[in-house]
């Protein structure tokens, strides 16, 4: 009896791993798609000559302040695609913690400039 119970115990185990396991995908990389619009630095916009279109703010919650930031930059790029911009400086970044229904979350606001520059466009053609 003892070991039938053993038995059942790891092969339950076994088949769960495996299950768990099987669902992860562990390479992530395939899922990566670089974003249209460009971080740059003030360097880089002098040299070019980019054009300024305008400044702006989000303010983004996440897992941890890494993610938050990471969430607000991809927002203010799509912002940047809409209006034309193809590149983005960051001004500044800060951490915070809000509040949102009664619980305490990671958040960053991330501050940018958008520019139009006369990038080569074959270098950042991304087929969508």
């Amino acid at each position: 009896m003892i070991y039938l119970y053993n038995h059942i115990h790891k092969l339950v185990l076994t088949l769960s791993l495996v299950f768990i396991f099987g669902c992860v995908s562990l390479d992530d990389s395939s899922s990566y798609i670089p974003h249209p619009v460009q971080t740059i630095d003030k360097v880089q916009v002098r040299e070019m000559q980019c054009v300024h279109l305008f400044r702006t703010d989000k303010q983004e919650s996440g897992w941890n302040y890494a993610s938050a930031t990471a969430n607000a930059i991809k927002v203010l790029k799509d912002q940047a695609l809409v209006a034309k911009g193809n590149a983005l400086v960051i001004e500044n970044v800060y951490s915070s913690r809000i509040y949102r229904n009664g619980y305490e979350a990671e958040a960053a606001s991330v501050y940018v400039s958008v520019y139009k520059c006369p990038f080569i466009e074959e270098d950042y053609n991304y087929d969508y």
